[in-house]
């Protein structure tokens, strides 16, 4: 298949024949088009017009909202194509010029869909990028790159039927709300056809047409829940099938009677009174359970947490809370970095010992990135701080390390000098101003991003990674809770995985733990782990840091024997990520209305 035609699918017919009742219009060619095909070697014959019949009023058939949930395009301009008896366009470029114009779009952003809205018959014939096309059955599609050349003719004895999409595939919003499938009494949400949504989330959480089932893209309270009524009906299907509710995002959890700690969630001082743990997504579906008079456990919620069941009891008289991470399930490989991953790669002999990837501020990022500046690897930290400033946390007593810690007290004393004179440090994406933090102040300074934007998804899109993961012994991954009970990673751990490199995870307690659930492998044969399992958040990061230190006070022969050794982990780990992770099917896909 030509690289121009970049998807195929089928859709279950949804209309009847009220594409033949069309008010159809043959436009006549324009001169500019009578040269090209002239020039071309189509001399002109007696009615031959070298066009065909086409519809393209706004007022369209109801049917043809319900594909805005299949081809993943936004701002549609739809027409259909009569092509008569005799019929034909030879090849051709179909403009996007007026398209681009209106919708303010470039060129490289648009594609266009060509559906079948009626079987095959003898003569009919479909050609794209050279490619001649017969036999197809009704519902059959073709997402075509703009500035594919076209061409179709009708030799046969019946009218031809198309349906045609020009649409662009970057979607302006975010995807930051709830969606939902089969709801009674709502319709989905027209934002579902973005291409996450159909190829990659909604085969997870909604393979079934029959499934009542939800996705939250965000962080907080879930609003639309608050609006959402059901009739009888609706609320009777919804206590028979069940309701999965599935959150992309860590949870925001709080205190009960307190406010978050930091900024839109919170982190806890151990001990941790459970009784006392709520959760603003879990507020919002215990609040739309209670409203609606769904039936206790009727609702499934999917979290990302470990052990969330146990960490959340306030709710487990009304809700089932499972842990099955979406984001997890839903990540992508790495674009054009396995092929990469030879022997020259894994015998590279690395210079640096280090690479420690931060972007938005948070504590114990700021503790990592002042322990690790000036040592010999990559950071990236774009703030600064000054050695009071450091040890203000309200879940960990710094000031006692220095008579527990006092080597892991003095460096960061040490290096957080260095920090304050040469930072920002950047490793691919820079800026010249790193700015003291405050509590509206977390993202840093870099002209290419907004406030809210980080650059870890256009890490999958290509391997601009690669140098520096390959000068490196290990990664230091620094996720983004710390002082919570309940373990959650991301791709920031899975990223090390990837480049085939060892870690050291500064996450919640027991994230190793539920790391190694997945089936990975984790390096406890070489240096001590057992700071996964210390629940006290000041004591864990005192941990981590020592084996950090320690790691760094090898010498590079010592860590290139090392990671030879580690050949066998960090192997298998590569190859369990590309056993785990689900990917679309680009071949072929069918949908049902």
């Amino acid at each position: 298949m030509s690289e121009n035609i970049i998807h195929e699918g089928l859709v279950g017919k949804a209309w009847a024949e009220e594409h033949r009742r069309l008010p159809y219009t043959r436009e006549p060619l324009s001169e500019f088009d009578r040269l090209l095909y002239e020039r071309s070697g189509y001399k002109m014959l007696k009615d031959t017009s070298l066009t065909h019949e086409i519809y393209s009023n706004p007022i369209l058939p109801t049917w043809c909202n319900y594909l805005t949930h299949i081809f993943g395009l936004y701002d549609m301009d739809v027409e259909f194509h009569k092509i008569g008896l005799l019929d034909f366009v030879p090849q051709h470029v179909p403009s996007i010029k007026k398209y681009c114009e209106k919708h303010t779009v470039d060129p490289e952003n648009v594609f266009q869909i060509v559906m079948f809205l009626e079987d095959w018959q003898s003569g009919q014939y479909l050609e794209l990028d050279n490619i001649g096309i017969t036999n197809w059955k009704e519902g059959d599609w073709y997402k075509i790159r703009s500035g594919t050349e076209i061409a179709y003719g009708n030799f046969g004895k019946a009218n031809m039927y198309l349906f045609s999409v020009t649409g662009k595939d970057v979607y302006s919003g975010q995807l930051n709300m709830l969606f939902h499938f089969s709801l009674p009494n709502y319709s989905d949400n027209p934002e579902s056809g973005h291409p996450l949504i159909q190829t990659t989330i909604k085969p997870i959480i909604h393979s079934d047409a029959e499934n009542i089932a939800m996705v939250y893209m965000d962080n907080g309270s879930i609003k639309e829940l608050d609006t959402f009524l059901h009739d009888e009906p609706g609320i009777a299907s919804i206590n028979q099938r069940g309701i999965k509710i599935w959150l992309f995002e860590p949870m925001c959890s709080y205190t009960e009677g307190e406010e978050h700690t930091q900024g839109y969630y919170s982190e806890f001082k151990y001990p941790h009174d459970l009784t006392l743990m709520r959760s603003k997504e879990l507020d919002s579906i215990l609040g739309y359970q209670q409203k609606n008079n769904i039936d206790n456990h009727k609702i499934t919620v999917y979290t990302g947490e470990y052990n969330s069941s146990n960490h959340y009891p306030y709710y487990e008289k009304n809700l089932n809370i499972v842990c099955e991470d979406l984001y997890i399930l839903s990540q992508y490989p790495i674009v054009g970095l396995h092929e990469n991953l030879t022997e020259e790669y894994l015998n590279h002999p690395f210079n640096k010992k280090f690479i420690s990837l931060n972007w938005r501020f948070t504590k114990h990022r700021q503790f990592v990135a002042n322990f690790l500046a000036g040592e010999n690897g990559y950071l990236s930290w774009y703030f600064k701080n000054n050695f009071e400033s450091l040890t203000d946390t309200f879940w960990a007593d710094i000031e006692s390390w220095k008579e527990t810690q006092p080597e892991i007290y003095n460096k960061l004393k040490e290096n957080n000098k260095v920090l304050e004179m040469n930072s920002p440090y950047t490793v691919d994406e820079f800026t010249d101003n790193a700015h003291y933090n405050g509590d509206a102040d977390m993202w840093p300074s870099v002209s290419e991003y907004k406030e809210g934007q980080t650059p870890s998804m256009s890490n999958t899109q290509d391997i601009k990674l690669y140098k520096f993961y390959k000068e490196v012994f290990f990664d230091v991954v620094t996720e983004t809770r710390f002082a919570e009970p309940s373990a959650n990673f991301s791709e920031k751990l899975l990223q090390p995985v990837q480049y085939m490199k060892p870690f050291v995870v500064v996450a919640p307690p027991k994230t190793l733990e539920y790391f190694k659930s997945f089936g990975y492998q984790t390096f406890s044969d070489f240096w001590d782990e057992s700071y996964d399992d210390e629940l006290d958040h000041d004591k864990r990061l005192a941990k981590l840091l020592t084996l950090v230190n320690s790691i760094l006070n090898k010498s590079i022969e010592e860590l290139r024997t090392m990671y030879q050794q580690m050949r066998p982990i960090v192997e298998h780990n590569k190859n369990k990520y590309l056993e785990l992770i689900r990917q679309p099917n680009y071949t072929k896909t069918e949908w049902y209305g």
